[in-house]
Order: structure tokens, then C-alpha cells, then sequence
């Protein structure tokens, strides 16, 4: 049985067309030129959580520009279900156009409809068995070359995991030119977002800096090899993974041109395998600053899977490992941030937003809202019972955004990090090797700052090992 997006995430409450009026907060200028441009540059992930105590909506400016914090599942419900097409994405994401092109992550209006109606097929259920046989498999070759008693910097190997899951699968492809390239481009993509909103909007994109020869000289690599890999593909029968569909089209959309294929193709591979990763490094990090957490999760999965990894009915029937999946992705979610550019005038939670104005939705924040959870700030997966996700409003949770655009890989995604999870706690404890906390770096996804998670291993002891 499959594990759904709603199912992995919480349950689907029908949301009402019209939302109710929700409080309404206006955040006090830093300064007449720039606004709050620098408090918003420095501290993001403070600011969400500030602005999430003071209203449902919070109003501020940076330099000239109108941004509103939404914190509120009413009025998030506004943006992303409700009235989807009143916005549009993002400025950082419109100029990131330069390296995912007019893929689904940016595009908007008829393109990301066509791309997206075409593209969803190579994530359905049909795939997801074939999927989770490559997972299982480069899993088990992970475990095999780790070590009781090393100290690893295992995300660069679950990083490296990740990847060579989304090639294989979507690409049947993996090789070291593919999986080289698309690492120093996934860096570069972290430093170029990060600097967007460290020292200016324009800057990063317009300066002949190092960021941008770097992005130019990547970008142009893994081009020339996805133009390589395409043109072998296009003379091979047809396959029905992601780039043969892209190649071949389905039913009812043709297939794309070659330079929306390589769209497509660069958008799914930097966004399907840092997400994955980045779920998974931060499950390991709470399991490894929560021993007992871990202990516990290790003695639900080893009676049942002697060390083996957890097949998709397994899931179903595991509730501490998707518990502990779903109480890393409330703390640390990997989408940390939406944001949004209203097209035209709109209502959002019974205040009207001006065109132009943009709309930031943080999870973070909202994940951590006392108004929902107890002891927010606590690991406790514990607390997703039946009942709590039950009671949970619509956006209170919600990793992998909702609407029309949610992720279109949430349900390979989900799957994925639970599967490499509930493999490697039974095989190894994660024991920290600095006593410091783990710091979250406010990149294109959310990583651990510096991209680093150095732990020492100590083999648990099963009848697999």
C-alpha cells in the first residue's frame, strides 16, 4: 500500500473559499532608507518566528519594496489554494531563471501547467516500487562502507545517496562526471540564494563575481553533458522514466524542446535530491542529539526488519518512523520558506495586498507556532498521534508546500527519507562529535551551515550486521 503525500504529511481539511479576518501586525522600520531590509538579511529565521508571535499577517519594508510575512493557515490557505493565481514567483526565483530556465520551480502560467501535467506522470505510483528497489539498494552499499568507531562528514554521503536515487531512477544514469558537476552547482545554487538575501537583492546576480563565473562555467558543464545524455536517449527506444517522457511526451502533451528538457532536467536534479538529503541530515542530527529518541526508534524497527530496509507497506505500519520523519520535518522542513509576487490586488486572510507586494509563508515559523504545538522548540515525535493530526489545521503543517503547486515528487520524497531512515538507525547510532548545536544555513534548501555533519558511528548490534 502506498503512502500518500497526505497521509506522510497531515490529514486534508476542506478549506473554506472566503477565510475569516486574521490579526494584522505592521513591523517597525530599522531605518527611512532601507526599511527592515537588514534585520531580514541577518536573522530570516528569527524574523519568521518574531513575526509569527506579533499577527497572523506582518507588514514591513525592505528598501522600497512591500513584503508581508503570512503565518496565518487561513490566510496561507489564501495564497496557495485559495487564490493561487493572483501571484506569480518570486523575484529571487525569476532571476534564478538563469540556471533552471523556464523549469517548474519558476515558471508560472500556461508553461508550468503544460511541463507540469507532463511531468507528473514519471512520479506516480506505477514508479514508485522501481524507485524504492534502487533506494534500498545504494542504501545497503552506504551501509557497507561505513565503519563502527570512524568519524564521517556523512552529508556529503547522504548527499551523494540522494543523487545517485534521483539519477538512477529518473535518468538511469549515474556516474561521476554527472554526480561531480551537479554537487558544485547544488553549492554554488546555497551560496548564490544565501547572498541574495545577505547583501542585496541585485548584487549577487549583476556582479561579475565569483558566484556568477561559477555559476556560468557549472551550469555550462552539466549542459553539455544532460545535451549528451538527451541525444543518446533520443535515438534509443522509448522508456517511460522522467527524461523519457520528457523526450517522447505522454498522451495528451507532446514532448518538450531540447532546451526545456535540459530545464526540466537541471530543476530535478538539484531540487529532487537536496530535499531528500536535506530531510534525512536532519532526522539524523535530532536522533543523534536525542539518543533515547533514536534507541526507541531502533526498537520498533529491528523486531519487525532484523536490519533490512522498510518496504512501502512497512510504512504503513511503523508509526514511531513516521513520527520521527514527520517531527524533523515540523523543526527542520527542508522548504523552509514560500514565497510569493501578487500579480494583481488580492484579499489574503481579509487584507488586501497591493500588486507587486511579495509574500513570504515560513514554515519554519509556523512549524514552531505555540499555537499548535506544544513545546514547539521540543523533539517529540511522540506527539503525532491519530488524534493530534487530526486536530492540526490545514497549514499548521505543511513541508512540502499545498495547492496546485506542491511538490511533485512529495510522495518519492517522503518515501525515500523514510526508507534511508529507518535503514540506517537500525545499523548505527550518530553520536555527535562537537557539542554544539547543528545550525541551519537559509539556502535553497534548508542544510546545515557550512554543509557539514561530521558524527562518530558505533555499529547497533542485529542479526543483519
Amino acid at each position: 500500500m502506498m503512502v500518500s503525500v497526505a497521509q506522510a504529511t497531515c490529514p486534508v481539511v476542506p478549506l473554506a473559499p472566503v477565510s475569516p479576518t486574521v490579526s494584522f501586525a505592521r513591523f517597525p522600520d530599522e531605518s527611512r532608507i532601507w526599511g527592515s531590509a537588514r534585520v531580514m538579511s541577518r536573522h530570516s529565521l528569527e524574523l519568521f518566528e518574531v513575526c509569527e508571535k506579533m499577527a497572523g499577517i506582518v507588514h514591513m519594508r525592505c528598501f522600497t519594496q512591500q513584503v508581508y510575512i503570512v503565518t496565518d493557515p487561513n490566510a496561507i490557505a489564501d495564497v496557495l489554494v485559495n487564490q493561487p493565481q493572483s501571484f506569480i514567483k518570486p523575484y529571487v526565483l525569476r532571476r534564478m531563471k538563469v540556471l533552471f530556465g523556464d523549469g517548474l520551480l519558476t515558471s508560472d502560467g500556461d508553461r508550468w501547467k503544460q511541463n507540469r501535467h507532463l511531468v507528473q506522470p514519471a512520479f506516480s505510483a506505477e514508479h514508485l516500487p522501481e524507485f524504492i528497489n534502487i533506494v534500498h539498494c545504494n542504501t545497503e552499499a552506504l551501509i557497507s562502507s561505513w565503519r563502527s568507531g570512524e568519524e564521517r562528514d556523512v552529508y556529503d554521503d547522504i548527499a551523494e545517496l540522494c543523487m545517485k536515487n534521483v539519477t538512477q531512477a529518473l535518468f538511469d544514469v549515474h556516474d561521476e562526471e554527472l554526480a561531480g558537476v551537479t554537487r558544485e552547482l547544488a553549492t554554488t545554487c546555497h551560496e548564490l540564494v544565501g547572498a541574495v538575501f545577505s547583501y542585496g537583492w541585485l548584487l549577487p546576480f549583476l556582479w561579475p563575481g565569483r558566484l556568477k563565473r561559477n555559476l556560468k562555467q557549472q551550469l555550462k558543464q552539466l549542459s553539455s553533458y544532460l545535451d549528451r545524455l538527451i541525444e543518446q536517449r533520443a535515438q534509443e527506444p522509448p522508456r517511460n522514466d522522467f527524461l523519457g517522457i520528457l523526450i517522447s511526451g505522454s498522451k495528451h502533451h507532446a514532448g518538450l524542446s531540447r532546451e526545456l528538457i535540459r530545464d526540466e532536467a537541471v530543476t530535478i536534479l538539484l531540487a529532487g535530491h537536496e530535499t531528500s538529503a536535506s530531510a534525512v541530515i536532519w532526522a539524523l542530527y535530532l536522533l543523534a542529539t536525542h539518543p533515547e529518541c533514536a534507541d526507541a526508534l531502533a526498537e520498533e524497527l529491528l523486531p519487525r526488519l532484523d536490519g533490512s530496509a522498510p518496504s512501502l507497506r512497512d510504512l504503513e505500519t511503523l508509526p514511531l518512523l513516521r513520527a520521527t520523519l514527520d517531527e524533523s520535518l515540523r523543526l527542520y522542513p527542508p522548504t523552509h520558506r514560500i514565497a510569493r509576487t501578487a500579480r494583481t490586488p488580492v484579499m489574503i486572510g481579509g487584507h488586501q495586498i497591493p500588486e507587486g507586494a511579495d509574500v513570504v509563508i515560513p514554515q519554519w515559523a509556523v512549524h514552531r507556532s505555540e499555537r499548535w504545538y506544544d513545546a514547539p522548540l521540543r523533539f517529540r515525535p511522540e506527539r503525532w498521534t491519530h488524534e493530534f493530526r487530526r486536530s492540526l489545521p490545514r497549514f499548521a503543517y505543511f513541508p512540502f508546500s499545498g495547492g496546485p503547486r506542491t511538490c511533485v515528487g512529495a510522495s518519492l520524497a517522503w518515501a525515500e527519507s523514510a526508507i534511508i531512515l529507518g535503514f540506517l538507525v537500525q545499523h548505527f547510532q550518530f553520536k555527535m562529535c562537537e557539542n554544539k548545536e547543528l545550525e541551519p544555513a537559509d539556502g535553497l534548501t534548508l542544510v546545515p551551515g557550512g554543509g557539514h555533519f561530521r558524527v562518530r558511528l558505533e555499529r547497533r548490534h542485529t542479526n543483519a550486521a
